[in-house]
């Protein structure tokens, strides 16, 4: 599309308090990039399609002034005023960003688009916008940049830095970005590929194991929560968050004591259930241990009771863990209640995923070899768990120092 002069304009959708704008981005005749806003009017809900039209209808109109209209005598010369048409790597960053992002929207997991969508939206996008970069601008310095400052105080509470996990998620999306318009030969190179990142690691998001002595002072604090048959499953299988609160009374065969993991609920923007795992190895079999069964019985039977009780107000999902009208827990919830039963009875520190972390090091201390904790986990490849797992606890360690006890001998 163009503008008078001959300069190039494109446009995107932007979402400002609530409505559509068209944002027109182009270079005047001295060649500076120049960026106009138009309000459509539109409310951002269920307005999508008629915003479209209306960015359409708007790039028509600049294009349309190209034309120059020539009349000699009767008959009259249409001419178009040519230009060489720039190198398309001349896109705003941040345009190509919110395209990788519209494109990548049917092809991944919906809980993986959130995800993206969070890290473009939420962070990079306003962090390059003021920079007003090209594709060709984008430097490594720029990622370096960005990796520092995210990580200083990237937070959108204010509360300080983004933790070095969430700078590798950030980093991940960036490179794919960049990958993707090397690949369309936008740009020579991917800028974002040897850029390092920061070195301080955030103690706080480190994980945590948990030993089996800790693990049951975990659970004896927890013996007046709603959490406790919770966090007793998920210590005993190192089921995710979504797994357990996703697990249901279907999947489970108290004749054959075995227990299916079919089914889960995660949340990134939405909730969403699904009957899919996180990989395809996530979907295992246990042994129904007769601890556990005895626990999913009592569940069951408090169920039933409420179920009496309510009646029609009761809601039949067939979910095992779930509040007194049968709705399922929200993951947020299970994140958020756990830290605060923590915090009341000053206990370290941790995630509710840290509990997973403890059953694979609980395994490892009861000498189980990685193929079996990978396996009992659901990891897609062994690397995976030998990459996060294998840290010696300390008894462990006086386990194998004991072992090693007179195995070479020398004269002293």
């Amino acid at each position: 599309m163009f503008v008078e002069g001959g300069s190039r304009v494109t446009g995107t959708l932007q979402i400002k308090r609530g409505k559509y704008f068209c944002v027109l981005d182009y270079r005047d005749e001295k060649g500076a990039r120049k960026r106009k806003w138009i309000s459509t009017g539109l409310e951002e809900k269920g307005n999508k399609r008629k915003a479209t039209e209306m960015l359409n209808k708007i790039l028509m109109e600049y294009e349309l002034k190209n034309f120059e209209v020539e009349t000699t005598g009767k008959q009259k010369n249409l001419a178009v005023k040519t230009v060489d048409e720039p190198n398309q790597s001349d896109i705003l960053f941040t345009d190509y960003m919110q395209n990788w992002l519209e494109r990548k929207k049917d092809k991944v997991e919906k809980t993986t688009w959130d995800c993206y969508y969070i890290t473009i939206c939420k962070h990079l996008i306003p962090y390059f916008q003021p920079l007003n970069l090209s594709l060709n601008d984008m430097k490594p310095k720029h990622i370096v940049d960005y990796y520092e400052i995210k990580f200083r105080s990237g937070r959108r509470d204010n509360n300080g830095g983004l933790s070095l996990g969430s700078i590798k998620k950030h980093s991940m999306v960036l490179k794919n970005i960049l990958n993707q318009a090397y690949l369309e030969e936008l740009i020579n190179r991917n800028p974002a590929l040897k850029v390092p990142l920061p070195k301080k690691e955030n103690t706080e998001t480190k994980a945590k194991f948990l030993n089996a002595k800790e693990a049951n002072q975990l659970l004896n604090i927890f013996s007046e929560n709603k959490l406790q048959p919770i966090i007793y499953l998920t210590l005993y299988y190192g089921l995710r968050r979504g797994e357990v609160i996703g697990l249901k009374w279907s999947a489970i065969d108290f004749k054959n004591n075995r227990l299916k993991i079919n089914h889960t609920i995660t949340q990134s923007l939405d909730i969403e259930a699904k009957d899919k795992t996180k990989t395809s190895s996530s979907k295992r079999e246990y042994n129904l241990l007769p601890e556990i069964k005895e626990l999913l019985l009592k569940v069951k039977d408090e169920q039933k009771t409420y179920k009496k009780l309510l009646k029609k107000e009761f809601n039949d999902f067939d979910y095992v863990f779930t509040w007194p009208d049968g709705k399922p827990y929200r993951p947020d919830y299970i994140t958020k209640e756990f830290k605060k039963v923590l915090a009341k009875n000053n206990f370290p520190k941790m995630r509710f995923h840290d509990l997973r972390h403890s059953c694979a090091s609980i395994l490892y201390d009861k000498q189980w070899q990685l193929k079996d904790i990978q396996a009992w986990l659901g990891h897609a490849d062994i690397e995976t768990t030998g990459n996060i797992y294998t840290h010696i606890t300390k008894s462990r360690k006086e386990i194998l120092a004991k072992d090693l006890e007179h195995t070479f001998s020398i004269a002293i």
